[in-house]
């Protein structure tokens, strides 16, 4: 089993730190490259978009209304903080990385970008059909056996490893290197 490339669906959530240092442990003992995969959501921009859009701040309670540019700069921040993850986490590990930031659904991008990858990581749920055929081989975080078993497979395709359980997808990824 080689991996040549790993990409990561980094979210703006610090659980997904778990997910993304495992990736990296993996991409390092592999000898692969690592690249982490911002998204920005589509969808929050069209509804930044739309004229009845606001959000309730958390601490303040004051609703404050939303616009695609305010949102388009909050998305831009979210991008800057998991690019210093990612350089952080990659930092620490024999590894070469390499971070991009894409916009559309996150599972459709996560799909169009696995084309160049051996395995995607990613805290999704089973992907929805995609727009443009792409052969998709989902492994659910905790089963090593069965992600082994898709990584040697000659058929091409992706992986994506889905799961709510940020460390769990991380405890599969850190088994897959014990065996």
């Amino acid at each position: 089993m080689k991996i040549r490339r790993v990409i990561v669906g980094l979210e703006p959530a610090p659980q997904s730190r778990a997910v993304l240092e495992a990736a990296a442990e993996l991409a390092g003992s592999m000898e692969a490259e690592l690249v982490g995969l911002f998204v920005e959501n589509v969808n929050l921009l069209h509804f930044a978009g739309l004229p009845f859009a606001c959000e309730v701040g958390l601490i303040s309670a004051t609703r404050r209304a939303l616009d695609v540019e305010s949102m388009e700069r909050s998305l831009r921040a979210l991008a800057r903080e998991a690019h210093q993850t990612l350089a952080a986490v990659a930092g620490r590990t024999p590894v070469r990385w390499s971070f991009r930031v894409v916009r559309g659904s996150t599972a459709d991008e996560l799909l169009a970008a696995a084309a160049e990858a051996d395995l995607v990581v990613a805290n999704i749920e089973q992907p929805e059909e995609p727009e443009r055929p792409v052969r998709v081989r989902v492994v659910r975080a905790g089963d090593v056996d069965a992600l082994r078993a898709a990584l040697e497979e000659e058929a091409g395709g992706i992986l994506v490893l889905a799961g709510a359980d940020d460390a769990l997808i991380g405890e599969t990824l850190r088994k897959l290197l014990e065996r």
